[in-house]
């Protein structure tokens, strides 16, 4: 079965980075306006706006003010079916924490990963995507976007072992958590992505690439994704100015300074190759498509139909 229609879905991101302006680079500039009381009078618009541009599903998002059972009344009432959220987890030093036979205060740190399984599970998941928390300090978003900047072998390490730990707790509860790379993170190159891949088990903990951000590291994504096809569970697509990411590349520029650009586009118009990777999949790929703008290059609910138009004019609506 090739993929249809049916295998897309839209993280709502349009919405979010619009309404909050232009990045200045500082801290907060560009963030999540789902945490923002105000947000829940705007999200039963949203959703209708991503079923109105054509999509039937959308990226599980409960919203911090919210309860489940408030999340799932909206989302049912928008006619929109969920797809697999996001979770992060960071290392517990870099947050001022120390663990050191302190069993409890590691187990607690696992609370977050534990609250996005039983969300999943509540709105019908079993699976999620699982990344890395930003460091605080974020030298590879206010220093060098991209280029594994600072890199640390040792804590690399670490990385993949609470990484593995997030997953062994996920599995638990019957939830498979999918591995996120994604730019800013310490799992940010495809040498950074593949070592944490190889040092936990397929068993516990599939592949979740963000194409869009290997594409930005300068990897060939139509290559990685063929060499990874059995283990990807799911995918985050975007598209983007190419040759602006390998010029920040070069000049070491910051995230948000390359955010700030005309950067991020609705697929099809950048220069990722999404289909010829996508083209790579099996053929019996039941996973989820997310397509994700960052920063729209126009109005949201255009931005909405403009990538719903790519995926109409490049997917058919039924297997053949």
């Amino acid at each position: 079965m090739a993929l249809t229609q049916d295998h897309f879905s839209l993280n709502t991101l349009q919405w979010i980075t619009v309404s909050l302006g232009d990045s200045t680079g500082e801290p907060g500039s560009v963030g999540w306006e789902f945490d923002r009381p105000r947000f829940l009078e705007r999200q039963p618009v949203v959703l209708q706006q991503v079923r109105d541009a054509g999509f039937s599903s959308v990226m599980l998002e409960v919203l911090p003010t919210q309860t489940l059972q408030s999340y799932a009344r909206v989302v049912g009432a928008s006619g929109l079916r969920v797809t697999p959220g996001y979770v992060h987890i960071g290392l517990p030093e870099e947050f001022g924490r120390d663990h050191a036979g302190d069993d409890e205060a590691h187990f607690r740190w696992f609370d977050g990963i534990r609250r996005r399984a039983e969300e999943s599970l509540f709105m019908g998941l079993d699976r999620v995507f699982l990344a890395a928390d930003m460091a605080p300090g974020r030298p590879r978003i206010d220093e060098a976007a991209a280029i594994g900047h600072a890199f640390d072998a040792a804590r690399l390490d670490r990385v993949a072992n609470i990484i593995g730990e997030a997953a062994e707790v996920l599995a638990a509860e019957g939830v498979t958590p999918a591995l996120h790379n994604h730019v800013g993170t310490w799992i940010e190159t495809e040498d950074e992505y593949e070592h944490v891949l190889n040092a936990v088990p397929a068993s516990i903990l599939a592949a979740g690439p963000d194409l869009g951000h290997l594409a930005w590291t300068g990897a060939d994504v139509v290559a990685w994704v063929a060499a990874h096809a059995d283990r990807i569970s799911d995918l985050h697509v975007k598209d983007m100015d190419l040759a602006l990411a390998a010029e920040a590349r070069d000049d070491r520029t910051p995230y948000f300074d390359v955010m700030a650009r005309r950067f991020f586009l609705e697929p099809g118009l950048g220069d990722v190759p999404i289909a010829a990777a996508l083209a790579q999949l099996p053929e019996d790929f039941d996973g989820t498509v997310l397509i994700e703008v960052d920063k729209p290059s126009m109005e949201p609910f255009a931005s909405a139909r403009a990538s719903w138009s790519w995926i109409a004019e490049n997917y058919p609506k039924e297997s053949a």
